[in-house]
């Protein structure tokens, strides 16, 4: 990771981390556009999952043929099983707490609405369960390699500020998912994924 400004100039370290953003949000826009309005809801959601798996495969494309780096750009270190251990009963609590107080707060300052948005995704999940299994693994392999793999560690080499980069990642991770419809949907997500890169940056380090 030291050495990605040696053989990569800034501009294309730029271009690869606003590609990556622009090429999400631009999925996340579309899709309503171009999917018939004669689909069922399944199908709908099915083609914005695959969408995702596309922008993963563009954005890796972009690392290998442009960048000409590894997409993902830490080191790999292996660890204690204890300590895979503590590190995920540390995230459990600690996305409870966040979750918890942050939904108190929504509550309590009148701003917490129920997602229509995770009202029918409810629906759709309790009939078609293949769909809910590809949604969590979508969410959890593309969001995870795409924030946390690709985004991160690139805007630390940029703005060389662990505590910008962490705020930074979560931010984006939240506002991406706009989508939901509430309030809640994008600081519980924001929450989460402050909570994820705090304790992986405390593991890796």
């Amino acid at each position: 990771m030291a050495d990605y400004l040696k053989t990569t100039k800034k501009s294309v370290l730029i271009g690869g981390i606003l590609f990556s953003l622009l090429i999400l949000l631009a999925a996340l826009l579309s899709l309503k556009s171009i999917t018939p309005a004669s689909f069922p809801k399944e199908t709908k959601f099915f083609i914005s999952r695959i969408a995702i798996w596309v922008c993963l495969y563009l954005i890796y494309s972009y690392t290998v043929f442009i960048e000409k780096q590894q997409f993902l750009l830490w080191p790999e270190k292996k660890y204690p099983i204890s300590q895979y251990v503590k590190s995920i009963l540390k995230l459990m609590l600690t996305l409870f707490a966040i979750l918890f107080c942050a939904s108190l707060f929504l509550k309590l300052t009148g701003t917490f609405v129920e997602s229509e948005k995770i009202k029918e995704l409810t629906i759709i999940f309790k009939n078609n369960s293949w769909l809910l299994v590809f949604t969590c693994l979508t969410a959890g392999i593309t969001e995870e390699l795409i924030f946390r793999g690709l985004l991160m560690p690139r805007f630390e080499l940029l703005f060389k500020n662990t505590n910008l980069t962490i705020a930074l990642s979560g931010i984006l991770f939240g506002a991406l998912h706009f989508g939901y419809g509430t309030l809640y949907q994008v600081v519980g997500p924001i929450c989460m994924g402050l909570a994820y890169i705090i304790i992986n940056t405390r593991v890796s380090s």
